[in-house]
């Protein structure tokens, strides 16, 4: 299925309950797209909750260059096209958006700086990838800069470790053969995420709804104490970090791990559910 953002046909995938209870919408992280969340959607739908997933500008089957875009800003609208989209469908039902890795990126920015009726009653973040586990250095970013300014359009290897996803080896051997996954991006993408995602970390104020965070601490791909500092400085009592010491990147799909995430997620989005109840700041995890 596909919708349209800014004049582009983006598709999407749709696990529809009937009577839900609420919808959940997944922000997919980079090089990959919304058919790795096939089991997760499945095993949501059995807790009563329908899960819309689109594949970003870029990815997936979606149209455009892999790993590339004009401004990182556009994901963001176009999440909130999206979700407007899904709320029409689901007219009455609860929205939650669920953003993983890069996803967590895009989805915050579409929550602090909404746009085209992107509301939503709930905000997830799996391994947000505020900071990269190895960062460019100096040298690197500024030759990324100028590269930018010169070829922005230039495709790179992202150098993400494929080994650093989980350490489930099916899922790691899945996720290498699969032809809609790829390793790309390009140096205008790159500085733009930079730009976006100090844009979130300058002011965790903006987001105005319940956030719950999945953070993985034994990470390999993303830094989690820069996850733990910008949820440290949310407002207000209706958040909660959980975390999972030792766990990698994908923690849906981590061994001993996976069951406890979707179990906290499926508590999340219940809490919301009942009226008038929020959830209170808490921490889980060692």
């Amino acid at each position: 299925m596909y919708f349209e953002s800014r004049g582009i046909r983006l598709h999407y995938r749709r696990w529809w309950v009937e009577n839900a209870r609420g919808v959940l919408v997944v922000s997919h992280g980079l090089g990959e797209h919304s058919g790795r969340y096939r089991r997760l959607a499945r095993q949501l739908n059995t807790c009563g909750y329908s899960v819309y997933a689109a594949d970003h500008f870029g990815h997936g089957q979606s149209p455009g260059r892999r790993g590339d875009i004009e401004a990182f800003e556009h994901y963001s609208i176009d999440l909130c096209r999206f979700v407007r989209l899904i709320r029409h469908e689901n007219p009455g039902r609860p929205v939650h958006l669920l953003g993983h890795s890069m996803g967590a990126v895009i989805a915050c920015g579409s929550v602090a700086f909404p746009s085209e009726g992107g509301r939503v009653e709930s905000l997830i973040l799996s391994a947000p990838a505020f900071r990269g586990a190895k960062e460019p250095g100096v040298l690197e970013s500024s030759l990324l800069r100028l590269l930018g300014r010169l070829f922005p359009a230039l495709s790179f290897p992202n150098r993400l470790d494929v080994n650093g996803i989980c350490r489930d080896p099916e899922i790691v051997a899945a996720y290498e053969a699969d032809d809609l996954v790829h390793d790309r991006v390009s140096p205008r993408w790159f500085t733009g995420y930079q730009r976006c995602r100090e844009r979130l970390l300058q002011k965790p104020s903006a987001i105005q709804v319940p956030c719950l965070m999945l953070l993985p601490e034994g990470d390999r791909l993303v830094d989690p104490l820069a996850s733990r500092a910008w949820f440290e400085r949310l407002e207000g009592e209706t958040h909660r970090l959980s975390r999972f010491p030792d766990a990698y990147h994908e923690v849906f799909n981590e061994p001993g791990v996976g069951e406890e995430a979707l179990s906290l997620l499926v508590a999340h989005l219940n809490t919301l559910c009942r009226r008038g109840v929020q959830p209170e700041r808490r921490y889980a995890g060692g």
